[in-house]
């Protein structure tokens, strides 16, 4: 009988080492001990497992120790923890921060700086994946993907889908408005002022969304915005143009987002069923005397549409926090930036020459009454996005860096800076990650590859010595960022002096 007990006892040992997860790697990487933090369905439950990846691929994701052999780094991640690399969904790369195209000229050298810089600086926020919205040509996306440490970029071909001299063509002089936003959507009434090269049925939604398919694009980008500041009563698409929009992009299997942050627009939008909102909603228009802690019935019932339909919000909280920050004289003074921004660049940020946007949208306003303007705003803002959390509203992350030429907008450092304000706002530490991870990657048709940290996705992984369900602060608590496979200490990332 014991005979018998231990041949026995010997095959189930036996067994369960044939069983174990056996990989044979040739670049790979193997994080042991490690608390896992991923979800595919918004549910999060932490356990301390093991990660292994090969070249660019997690092959590899559980509680039990797999048996590896071949070529591979390993990490000891006893005590740390491992979330998917987030996903920033509204940036805009082409540019330098707080500089016109006349300050680039000037100083080239700060701006070779940042822009080789700025692809490291989002990494050294955790920022795997960036989604351009703001429009990027093809000479853009290929000097940004030239650079070795660099995230996955995504974006909307080579401009959005604006109504012809609505915004943003607004904003570009007139001598080549159409040339720098090809893919305008004509509109009859805007007719006399089109140059007259253009046919009309290159610009119906149909022909633009094709174009932007095309391009390599993921998302269609719109806009409703009437205006703001010194801009008034800018053309809006109608019902027709959005709706088409919409029906166009799907038959494309692309993503709707438009930009709104106005109630109008937001409720125009929620009407039509738009897949995402690209900004949050801090223009309350007839109701912006409301104290910010009071939420008016009428926005209540369209933000309870939204949910109902699911349509994806984006906060964009730094926007608003962005523009009053040009009037903080200790913002540029902040650690967390000069290990971003190019020194030589951030003492230009402090000189005269480089105030000239505040001086332009404050005009003789005072500092107190710039920050009571703002506060107002921004406490419109952050109760709008906490109704929405509490009442599982669909959330998802964006920082819009930079928001316009602003220096407070800096690549990663706003970011990260929109994760806290997101926590300032009241929503919960588990939805916050979702809105960077899962959320973006399904609301973007990313989900095969990206969002959670699961077998066949790509090997975008952040490591961290705080757990981000329990403390905000572990996003400035990175310890290693792991893009396509390639494991990079988060201090390689800093400015190099």
């Amino acid at each position: 009988m014991n005979k018998l007990l231990t041949i026995l006892l010997a095959t189930i040992l036996f067994s369960c080492q044939e069983s174990k997860e056996q990989l044979n790697l040739t670049e790979g990487a193997y994080i042991s001990n490690v608390t896992v933090i991923s979800t595919e369905d918004g549910t999060y439950s932490p356990y301390i497992g093991h990660v292994v990846t090969e070249k660019d691929k997690i092959v590899y994701v559980g509680k039990d120790e797999p048996s590896i052999s071949g070529t591979f780094q390993q990490i000891d991640g006893t005590g740390k923890f491992v979330i998917p690399g987030l996903i920033d969904s509204h940036v805009h790369l082409p540019g330098v921060q707080g500089m016109l195209s006349h300050h680039m000229e000037k100083y080239p050298e700060l701006a070779n700086e940042f822009k080789s810089q700025m692809p490291r600086s989002y990494l050294y926020y955790g920022f795997t994946t960036l989604i351009d919205l703001g429009g990027i040509y093809e000479e853009g996306i290929t000097s940004f993907n030239m650079e070795k440490a660099k995230p996955d970029l995504y974006h909307i071909g080579n401009s959005g889908a604006a109504i012809a001299n609505g915004y943003p063509m607004n904003n570009i002089p007139i001598a080549y408005r159409f040339e720098a936003m090809p893919n305008f959507i004509y509109m009859e009434s805007q007719a006399e002022n089109i140059p007259d090269k253009y046919d009309p049925a290159d610009h119906t939604p149909k022909a633009v969304v094709k174009r932007i398919k095309n391009s390599g694009a993921i998302a269609v980008k719109s806009y409703y915005e009437s205006g703001f500041g010194h801009m008034k009563g800018l053309p809006l698409p109608t019902e027709d143009i959005m709706a088409e929009l919409l029906t166009e992009a799907h038959s494309n299997e692309l993503v709707l987002t438009v930009h709104a942050n106005s109630f109008a627009g937001h409720s125009f939008l929620t009407d039509i069923g738009v897949d995402i909102i690209s900004h949050g909603l801090w223009n309350w228009e007839g109701y912006k005397n409301v104290p910010p802690d009071s939420l008016p019935l009428a926005i209540k019932n369209m933000l309870d549409l939204q949910i109902k339909k699911q349509i994806g919000y984006t906060p964009t909280l730094t926007v608003i926090e962005g523009e009053e920050a040009l009037v903080d004289t200790e913002f540029l003074n902040q650690p967390g930036l000069k290990k971003v921004v190019p020194k030589n660049l951030l003492e230009w940020y402090k000189t005269e020459e480089a105030q000239w946007f505040g001086k332009k949208i404050f005009g003789e306003l005072t500092v107190e009454e710039i920050h009571t303007m703002y506060a107002n705003v921004q406490g419109h803002a952050m109760l709008a996005l906490k109704y929405l959390a509490d009442n599982n509203g669909l959330i998802l992350f964006g920082s819009d860096t930079p928001s316009g030429p602003i220096y407070s907008n800096q690549p990663g450092h706003n970011g990260n800076w929109e994760l806290k304000l997101m926590k300032e706002a009241g929503v919960p530490l588990n939805k916050i990650l979702a809105s960077a991870t899962l959320n973006n990657a399904k609301a973007f048709h990313l989900d095969a590859s990206l969002g959670s940290l699961a077998i066949g996705k790509k090997a975008n992984i952040l490591m961290m010595a705080k757990n981000p369900l329990l403390d905000i602060e572990a996003y400035d608590a990175i310890e290693s960022v792991v893009i396509g496979g390639k494991i990079i200490k988060r201090e390689d990332l800093e400015v190099k002096e």
